[in-house]
């Protein structure tokens, strides 16, 4: 039988030598409730009866993110963003310079060709962000 993500951040946090906290299973859990992109600060307003600090939510993304449960990802502003990313295919984004809209699209041949790239060159790929930063259609009508 196969663990369950919360089964799989404990593993994660006791083979890390970390503590198993609830507070820890509950910003677990709001993370997996969101959908789409959200920062710190999404997770934490989540949470806000349960009295979580801001300052465990940043140290948990971090976890998270070493653990492979969430991927960082900067579009345009000044603080970072993360997505889930648990039983999501890998997909790239369109930044909208002028509104911050964030369109997704699949990779397809664009990670087919990076791992042909990177077998040609006996590198190890392991994560492949993909990123295009310009004007939405409505921004670019305005401008």
């Amino acid at each position: 039988m196969s663990q369950g993500p919360l089964e799989q951040f404990e593993k994660f946090l006791r083979h890390r030598g970390r503590n198993v906290t609830e507070t820890r299973r509950k910003i677990l859990r709001a993370v997996l409730s969101h959908r789409g992109h959200f920062d710190a600060t999404d997770i934490w307003e989540s949470l806000r009866r349960e009295r979580v600090s801001i300052a465990t939510v940043y140290r948990t993304l971090d976890l998270l993110e070493e653990a492979g449960f969430v991927r960082k990802v900067r579009l345009g502003k000044a603080h970072a963003h993360y997505e889930n990313v648990l039983a999501r295919e890998d997909h790239g984004h369109l930044v909208c310079r002028s509104c911050g809209r964030v369109i997704e699209f699949e990779l397809g041949r664009i990670r087919a060709s990076l791992e042909r790239a990177a077998t040609k060159e006996e590198f190890a790929l392991e994560k492949v962000h993909i990123q295009g930063i310009g004007l939405c259609p409505e921004c670019a009508q305005k401008s």
